[in-house]
């Protein structure tokens, strides 16, 4: 490190309050600073970059709030590039994400400001060389690596994020993480290249218990597929979650949670007789957000369990939480990790985001929304709404993580259906689990 760039760090840090004995993360500096920082990709930021940088700029609202860059979203572009090429799925690209957030403010930092920690994920020199800890691909493996050897059971899958990338980070500074997720998920979200799955499968219940499962075409909203069992339930359902392809939870109306093994949905439907889980489910409604947290409302209180087997016993679903009361919602469905959208008995269309500490911030995205009766979503910002005349429309939200509805579009011209969805329970599969 040369002298002139050693006095420009030093008297950063001491014009922020810490000491160069003792330095500050580089997380817990100024956003607007650019600290010494080589490129992530070759040739530099584009000018997609850019634009996705100002997009960015209007919907966060951490560390990086008005500060994303086109080089920083090329940082970030680099990252999600190379937890995709490991098949870890979205989950593990919102745990890189936050952790980069947090620890270098999405910078590949080339200076050695906190202690021998370099690039995005300010890794000590006992992970790698200077040249493999300032290289983006390989560094972001290296975390990678780290987080799974650190998490054996895969339980980062389900443990909330910020304890994920503190687990596997193991920083001073624990409680930074949680903070950045949402906006870790809105720059996943507006990154995300990757197709939306093509299929929607949607399960439902029928007032004579029987069940039905349908398919959605996620690109044009054409329905391809319905079938309806000869199997019934045996009781009268009142709430519904699907957990995965072939696993659904029902309660009944005495409340008693069932689980629902679906033997085929091929050609015909068809499911084993009700697993009884245990009683005590009084819930109005449920939804499962495909990342181990179930959420259930029970009068006008928003409750979360953690679901830990694809499928549960009694002893497998637990850790109930009361998030709030005042939900009074007519119908509620889960978007993504511990994301949750409703209908309100006013008709009004609420999103809401729920942190690990069970607080939650919450958002309106559209006012009339008073014609949807049941709203289901499998993730990636498509929206189905049955209405009471039985007709299914479809939305997509392009950034479903932004707390705000003017992205949102509806196909009203070219519904799903104009009629016949008569289901009186709908639960999408998350595309999380999708086989």
């Amino acid at each position: 490190m040369n002298l002139k760039k050693t006095l420009l760090a030093a008297a950063t840090i001491f014009a922020l309050g810490a000491t160069t004995a003792n330095a500050m993360p580089v997380g817990d500096m100024s956003p607007q600073i650019m600290y010494p920082h080589d490129p992530c990709v070759a040739g530099g930021p584009t000018a997609a970059d850019n634009a996705a940088a100002a997009r960015l700029n209007n919907v966060l609202t951490g560390k990086l709030k008005n500060a994303m860059t086109g080089y920083r979203v090329s940082c970030a572009r680099i990252v999600l590039d190379t937890v995709r090429d490991n098949g870890l799925g979205q989950r593990a690209e919102v745990i890189a994400i936050t952790t980069t957030i947090v620890e270098s403010l999405l910078e590949n930092i080339n200076e050695e400001l906190d202690h021998d920690s370099l690039g995005l994920f300010q890794q000590r020199a006992h992970y790698g060389t200077r040249a493999q800890r300032l290289n983006p691909v390989w560094s972001t493996n290296a975390f990678l690596d780290e987080m799974q050897r650190v998490h054996p059971d895969d339980s980062w899958r389900t443990k909330p994020i910020g304890e994920v990338c503190q687990d596997t980070q193991r920083s001073a500074h624990p409680d930074r993480y949680q903070h950045e997720v949402a906006d870790a998920q809105r720059i996943v979200a507006e990154l995300t290249s990757a197709p939306i799955p093509k299929t929607v499968s949607i399960y439902g219940t029928l007032a004579d218990g029987r069940m039905t499962y349908s398919t959605i075409n996620s690109a044009n909203g054409n329905r391809t597929k319905t079938l309806v069992s000869t199997d019934k339930l045996g009781f009268t359902p009142k709430a519904m979650a699907t957990l995965n392809f072939n696993t659904v939870l029902v309660t009944s109306t005495s409340g008693v949670l069932h689980r629902v093994d679906i033997v085929t949905n091929n050609n015909s439907l068809h499911f084993n007789p009700p697993v009884v889980i245990n009683g005590g489910w009084t819930h109005d409604m449920l939804t499962y957000d495909g990342y181990g947290h179930l959420y259930g409302i029970a009068g006008s209180t928003l409750m979360s369990y953690v679901v830990s087997r694809p499928k549960p016993s009694s002893v497998h679903i637990g850790q109930r939480a009361v998030i709030d009361s005042g939900f009074t919602m007519r119908t509620l469905t889960a978007t993504g990790d511990d994301w949750l959208l409703g209908v309100s008995t006013t008709g009004v269309l609420r999103s809401y985001r729920i942190n690990a500490n069970n607080t939650w911030t919450g958002a309106t995205l559209g006012e009339k929304w008073a014609g949807i009766d049941q709203i289901v979503s499998p993730g990636g910002g498509l929206y189905y709404g049955q209405t009471r005349e039985g007709g299914m429309y479809w939305y997509l939200d392009q950034n479903p993580y932004d707390l705000n509805g003017s992205d949102l579009v509806g196909h009203s011209s070219d519904p799903v259906d104009p009629g016949g969805w008569t289901q009186t329970m709908l639960s999408a599969q998350p595309f999380s689990t999708a086989t």
